[in-house]
């Protein structure tokens, strides 16, 4: 299978193949355009073992959907573990966003073109429920360090749209071919800019 193309581990081998098959025929048909049976040949599995994982193409489409966000998610709870300081913390989020984004570019399109809330409906709430604890685990990390005042005090989404959303608009542009710069060489920019906009000045 192609760099880029295969779904996260932590799924069991028939149903992660089943996915890796999804995105793959996603990838190259649309989704609009690919059909369960494009899945079947592509994975191996029979029918009644997709209906049997999944139910339809939709359904198919969130799971793939839910297992991307989870293992980029789990990349995000790491980096707050292992950083106590809150610029090095900033700085190595920013730094998550962009190489998981690269190490992952076929799942990556995947998720920034599926509607969030077309997943929702398919997915009997879990993806809000993973998005209401991620909030919550960086509320509970930022929390000691605007009480410090090396943070601004900010809400919680705001956070969010400053410290990742440059890098998920230069994220688009480079997964179209359409920036002259690689991730790596925007990292440092787009860390250090991420850390002005939410530090205390002088921290």
């Amino acid at each position: 299978m192609g760099a880029g193309m295969s779904v996260a581990g932590g799924e069991p081998e028939r149903r992660r193949a089943i996915l890796d098959a999804a995105l793959a025929c996603f990838t190259v048909k649309g989704f609009s355009a690919t059909t369960v049976d494009d899945i079947r040949i592509r994975s191996g599995a029979s029918v009644g073992s997709i209906y049997h994982h999944f139910g339809g193409k939709e359904r198919i489409a969130a799971a793939l959907y839910i297992a991307g966000i989870r293992d980029y998610q789990e990349g995000i709870l790491a980096v707050l573990r292992e950083h106590r300081d809150a610029r090095a913390g900033i700085t190595a989020l920013v730094g998550h966003h962009l190489r998981w984004i690269a190490e992952h570019p076929d799942l990556a399109r995947f998720l920034l073109r599926r509607r969030e809330t077309e997943v929702a409906l398919a997915s009997d709430g879990e993806l809000r429920e993973m998005n209401r604890a991620l909030f919550e685990a960086i509320a509970d990390w930022l929390r000691p360090h605007v009480a410090a005042g090396r943070v601004r005090s900010l809400p919680t989404d705001l956070y969010s749209a400053l410290l990742i959303g440059p890098s998920q608009e230069f994220a688009r542009h480079w997964l179209e071919g359409r920036t002259k710069s690689t991730i790596e060489q925007a990292e440092r920019s787009l860390a250090e800019a991420a850390w002005a906009a939410v530090s205390v000045e002088g921290a």
